[in-house]
C-alpha cells in the first residue's frame, strides 16, 4: 500500500491507474482525475447514477487510490480543491527547433482526447430530446440562446448554424437583457444556456426564471450536479478536463460546439425539405460577399 496521496498526487494516480482498470472501473478512475469541483460536491450515490456503475464499484477504485473509502477520498480532495484552484500551473516547453510543432501537436491531441472521452459520457438519450424539441417547436414559440463570456462564442455559432436552415434563435450575453428576455417567455418556449462551469449566477438566474414562465430549458455545461445542470430541464454535460494555459473551457469550447453540430445535425436531416430550401436561399443570400476565384 502505497502512503497516503495529497493534493494532485490523487489525480495522478487516478490517471496512471485507468489503463489497467476494468471499462467500469477505468470509467470511474477518469471521473476522478477529470472533474476535481464535481468529485468533492457530489454524492458517492449521485456519481455512481451518472457514471452508471455501482457504489461498491466506487468505493473499490476509492481503496485502490489509498483511501478508506469514497468518504475519505471526497475529503481529501474538497480540502486540496482551493490551493488548486488559486494556482496558474503553465508548463515550461523545452527551447527547440521543434517548439512550436510540439506545441501544435499537443494542443491538437489534447481536443482529440477531450472528444473522445466525452463521447463515452454523453447521454444521447438528452441529445435526442433537445434535437426534438426544437423538430416539434410550436409555430409561435420562441427560441433564446444565453451564454456568458467564452460561452457566447458558442451561442452564436448555434444560431448562425440554426439560421442556416430558416430557424430564428436570439443570443443574449448581457445580463440585463438575458433577465429581462426571461421574464418575457411564456410556455413552449426554448432557452438554451451555454456555461462551462454550471456555476455563472447570471445564467442560473436567467433559467430559474425560464422554468417558472414554462419554457423548456436546456443547458450545455461541463460538469454533473452543477447548479445549473440541477435546474435545467434538459442537461447536457461534457466533463472535460480543463487546459491551464489556454483557459478553464479553452477543450470544452471544442467539445460543446461538436454537440451542438450533432443536435443542428440531427434538426437538419429531421426536417430536411425545408433545410434544403433554407440552406440554398441563405447559400446564395451571401454568396456576393465571396471574390471571384
Amino acid at each position: 500500500m502505497h502512503s497516503r496521496l495529497k493534493g494532485n498526487e490523487v489525480f495522478l494516480l487516478a490517471r496512471t491507474l485507468a489503463p489497467e482498470l476494468g471499462k467500469k472501473e477505468r470509467a470511474i478512475a477518469r471521473f476522478i482525475d477529470d472533474n476535481p469541483q464535481s468529485l468533492a460536491r457530489m454524492s458517492i450515490t449521485e456519481i455512481a447514477n451518472y457514471l452508471k456503475v455501482s457504489v461498491s464499484s466506487i468505493t473499490k477504485v476509492s481503496k485502490k487510490l489509498g483511501f478508506t473509502g469514497f468518504h475519505d477520498l471526497k475529503l481529501s480532495v474538497s480540502n486540496n480543491m482551493n490551493a488548486v484552484e488559486n494556482t496558474v500551473d503553465i508548463p515550461v516547453v523545452p527551447d527547440s527547433e521543434k517548439y512550436v510543432e510540439s506545441v501544435l501537436e499537443s494542443t491538437f491531441l489534447n481536443s482529440v482526447l477531450a472528444l473522445q472521452e466525452s463521447l463515452n459520457v454523453i447521454d444521447c438519450a438528452v441529445i435526442k430530446s433537445v434535437a426534438y424539441l426544437f423538430i416539434n417547436k410550436p409555430e409561435e414559440a420562441r427560441i433564446f440562446i444565453a451564454g456568458c463570456g467564452g460561452s457566447s462564442a458558442i451561442c452564436d455559432d448555434f444560431n448562425h448554424k440554426l439560421l442556416k436552415i430558416g430557424i430564428f434563435s436570439s443570443v443574449f450575453s448581457d445580463s440585463h437583457k438575458q433577465l429581462m428576455t426571461a421574464s418575457l417567455m411564456r410556455q413552449g418556449d426554448i432557452l438554451l444556456a451555454v456555461s462551462h462551469s454550471g456555476q455563472t449566477s447570471d445564467i442560473i438566474q436567467m433559467v430559474n426564471m425560464a422554468n417558472e414562465s414554462g419554457a423548456e430549458t436546456i443547458c450545455l455545461t461541463n460538469y454533473p450536479n452543477s447548479p445549473l445542470s440541477l435546474i435545467a430541464r434538459h442537461s447536457i454535460i461534457s466533463a472535460v478536463k480543463n487546459n491551464p494555459i489556454t483557459g478553464e473551457n479553452a477543450t470544452t469550447r471544442i467539445v460543446h460546439l461538436n454537440i451542438l453540430d450533432a443536435i443542428f445535425t440531427i434538426i437538419a436531416s429531421k426536417t430536411s425539405d425545408k433545410s434544403k430550401n433554407s440552406l440554398l436561399s441563405t447559400r446564395n443570400a451571401v454568396a456576393s460577399k465571396r471574390t471571384a476565384s
